[in-house]
């Protein structure tokens, strides 16, 4: 925990150095998707459609009802830490959608909380949050696209910066990143700059 909040604060203290603040995407997710925050962050957002005519949603009904799903799977794998597994992080009741966003303690809590509440959506086979320069092997031989111009990249130029957040997911889910996807590697189709579609492989995001 003390390495990532170091790592996180490096970052931020680079960007500053560097005069500008990176762009973001909008949280909490407006789609069902599985969020990562440049700090390692994760949650998944379930989000479902109503008549907005029916008055019978509430977002506090529905907010007990997420508790009371995720207070079964804390009490078996809590680990004695202050902070939960996972928590409800966001829930809204408005304008015919009703939206849960879940916050995770790590991707283990990710995949095995999604399996248990079967989120199909949102239940990646794997997971993992790294940087590139910890999780890209130097002899690695896939290809990789350079999402802003559209073309393939060298190993050379996605290692060029060093410590930029990456996914790594194995399955079908959505991605949604906090900053925008700046390159990528196997299953995956872009939705827009921030969101990608992993399409039953395994994928490899990295973004700023």
């Amino acid at each position: 925990m003390k390495k990532a909040a170091a790592w996180a604060l490096a970052l931020g203290l680079w960007m500053t150095a560097a005069g500008c603040s990176p762009k973001t995407s909008a949280f909490p997710p407006n789609q069902n998707a599985i969020y990562v925050s440049r700090d390692g962050g994760l949650y998944t957002a379930i989000i479902e459609e109503y008549d907005p005519s029916d008055t019978g949603y509430s977002a506090q009904e529905l907010r007990a009802m997420a508790e009371a799903e995720l207070s079964e799977y804390n009490g078996e794998f809590a680990s004695g830490a202050d902070s939960q597994p996972v928590s409800v992080a966001e829930c809204t009741v408005a304008q015919g959608k009703a939206s849960i966003v879940y916050q995770y303690a790590g991707p283990e809590d990710l995949c095995r909380f999604t399996d248990m509440s079967q989120d199909a959506k949102n239940h990646p086979e794997s997971l993992l949050v790294t940087t590139n320069s910890a999780g890209i092997d130097g002899e690695d031989g896939g290809t990789w696209t350079d999402a802003r111009k559209k073309e393939v990249a060298s190993l050379e130029t996605v290692m060029k910066r060093k410590d930029l957040p990456m996914v790594v997911a194995e399955g079908t889910v959505t991605i949604q990143t906090e900053g925008r996807i700046l390159y990528y590697s196997g299953a995956v189709e872009l939705r827009d700059e921030y969101t990608a579609q992993v399409t039953g492989g395994t994928a490899y995001i990295v973004f700023r």
